[in-house]
């Protein structure tokens, strides 16, 4: 039976990028990875509900019940190289995703990216947008970003975007990890230079929730630097998976008694 999260199977061979969204954002726009990352990567957006080809199912707004269900379609990889990516939002599912995937499916991401996302554990700023007209809503979000003043514009477009958006700030709001547990992956970090949005400082707070290595990088651009395809991000990407697809081909090491 076809999955309603991955257009496609995990690759045996090849590392598996489950890509996750930002708030109200619509994962198909990593597809346009798929040229630049390669053979070694298999780049796999997980469809959520509520947007793009899944526009008419039910929005999720709890992250428990979104983990939950990723872990399911992650477990169904098998022995199949994955790892974690995420922006804004994304990087706190990733995290929790992570987490789930060890305690309750004893599986461990290769990785996690994540991108122009605070900690977990930052101090937040989120707009309220629960209880709002459409008008009000509108603008509490160009408030928190002055790039939906461009969207604003489209009626239709703010039609289309705004139960998605609204649905993932009730899940960003909701949201209280429980404790700073250490993922038991490496975790590589990346901060826009002019992110109005996520500071810097929140961004190195990742340091503290990893038990392997943590890097921190700063790359061009706003909050939404993913949209321009970051030569940074995808060389980081190309060299882990490149590590990864090696250690696969070597030989299992024999052990003697």
């Amino acid at each position: 039976m076809p999955s309603p999260w991955f257009d496609a199977e995990a690759h045996p061979n090849k590392l598996n990028l489950v890509c996750l969204p930002q708030a109200g954002g619509d994962t198909s726009l990593y597809n346009r990875w798929k040229v630049p990352l390669g053979d070694q990567v298999n780049v796999m957006p997980a469809k959520f509900p509520g947007r793009g080809v899944r526009f008419r199912d039910p929005s999720i707004n709890c992250m428990e019940e979104v983990v939950d269900q990723l872990a399911q379609e992650i477990e169904q990889f098998g022995e199949a190289p994955f790892a974690l990516l995420g922006s804004s939002m994304g990087g706190w599912i990733a995290y929790e995703l992570a987490l789930s995937l060890a305690k309750q499916h004893h599986l461990k991401p290769t990785a996690l990216f994540v991108l122009a996302s605070a900690s977990p554990f930052a101090p937040r700023s989120l707009p309220f947008l629960e209880g709002c007209t459409r008008e009000e809503m509108i603008e509490e979000l160009i408030l928190f970003n002055p790039d939906f003043k461009q969207i604003a514009e489209h009626d239709e477009l703010v039609s289309l975007l705004l139960p998605a958006i609204t649905s993932d700030f009730k899940l960003c709001e909701s949201y209280r990890p429980r404790a700073p547990w250490k993922v038991k992956s490496p975790i590589f970090a990346f901060a826009g230079c002019e992110d109005q949005i996520v500071e810097r400082s929140k961004v190195e707070d990742w340091t503290t929730l990893s038990s392997e290595i943590v890097v921190i990088d700063d790359v061009e651009g706003g909050h939404f630097f993913i949209e321009e395809c970051p030569i940074k991000v995808l060389d980081q990407i190309r060299e882990h998976a490149a590590n990864v697809v090696h250690q696969m081909s070597q030989p299992a090491t024999l052990q003697l008694a």
